[in-house]
């Protein structure tokens, strides 16, 4: 670590994130200590120490927002692409102490604990060999408080990877917290696609891990945001996961071809209406899930729309009505 600005406490690494990874690498080889003791180590001009538990490489520590953005974010698409799924590590879920009866002890709180104690609720971490490569950032906090590290353990203390790890590992998912614009960009499209359960399902469990990661990500878009369409796919999870028939979500988006939509086997045209504003007529869809119906307009300005309007007569309490018909 060396002193950044006139501070000599406001500190960030001199290295670069490819120099990060390396050391981070050769980090499990270290040796371990004898009893309580720390070692200290230096590799490759990166300055670091071993605990009982973990090696722990300092990063960033009183530096500005912007500075440890500039260092995490690279860093982690970097790591992913290095190490591969990405998991999440709920610092909070995880807080037992010397107190608690060892025969219910979850190891994990040691983590946590560490965790903890660098100001984070929360991490990821990536599975490097048989260790966990941990990354810890507490950018968020006050400017006296925030740090920036990687600890590298044994895997173990980790245990198996739960359900919202499993999440975060899906395909989909990683696209969608991995930063990078296209691949956010195509996912999205991807959800706003599927009514696919086994697509969805890991959805639910990495949303608010998905919001936090897209949230100052600028996706550009020229005529429509595809802001609007990310924010718009989540919405689907967030239907999706109420149990609610994802054809809800259509009068929200007007990129829904009725074409694919059939395609897809979602709805089925059962009517066509004239319309004089336009070249087409307007075709009234009926949801092949839940049997709610939407007349829908199709139009083009500078790109083709489509408009989807609830059929005023078929209600949902007639649409449940007729679910339950034999």
């Amino acid at each position: 670590m060396a002193a950044h600005g006139e501070d000599d406490d406001e500190r960030i690494v001199e290295a670069t994130v490819e120099q990060v990874v390396a050391v981070a690498e050769q980090m499990v080889d270290l040796p371990w200590p004898d009893g309580d003791d720390s070692l200290p180590w230096v590799i490759d001009g990166l300055e670091g120490e071993t605990l009982w538990l973990a090696h722990a490489l300092p990063l960033a520590s009183r530096a500005t927002q912007a500075e440890t953005r500039a260092l995490v974010e690279p860093l982690v698409r970097l790591a992913g692409e290095r190490w591969g799924a990405r998991h999440h590590f709920d610092a909070t879920r995880f807080t037992d102490d010397a107190s608690t009866d060892p025969a219910s002890y979850d190891r994990r709180s040691a983590v946590a604990g560490m965790v903890r104690a660098l100001g984070a609720d929360e991490a990821v971490w990536w599975r490097h060999r048989e260790y966990a490569v941990v990354l810890v950032d507490s950018s968020h906090l006050p400017e006296a408080e925030r740090r920036v590290a990687v600890l590298v353990l044994e895997a173990d203390w980790l245990g198996r990877p739960g359900q919202e790890e499993e999440a975060l590992a899906s395909p989909l998912v990683a696209d969608l917290l991995s930063g990078d614009t296209r691949r956010v960009i195509s996912a999205s499209w991807a959800v706003i696609a599927t009514r696919d359960p086994e697509v969805l399902a890991p959805l639910v469990v990495a949303r608010p891990a998905i919001e936090r990661a897209t949230a100052d990500l600028d996706l550009g878009g020229a005529l429509m945001s595809n802001e609007w369409h990310l924010r718009h796919a989540l919405r689907r999870v967030e239907l999706f996961a109420a149990g609610s028939c994802l054809c809800l979500a259509y009068p929200d988006h007007q990129t829904y071809d009725v074409e694919k939509e059939v395609e897809r086997g979602h709805v089925r045209v059962v009517e066509t209406v004239p319309n004089e504003r336009q070249w087409v007529p307007d075709r009234i869809c009926e949801c092949t899930a839940c049997g709610r119906r939407y007349q829908v307009e199709q139009g083009e300005y500078h790109y083709p729309w489509w408009a989807w309007r609830p059929v005023p007569d078929l209600s949902p309490a007639q649409v449940t009505e007729r679910e339950a018909s034999p």
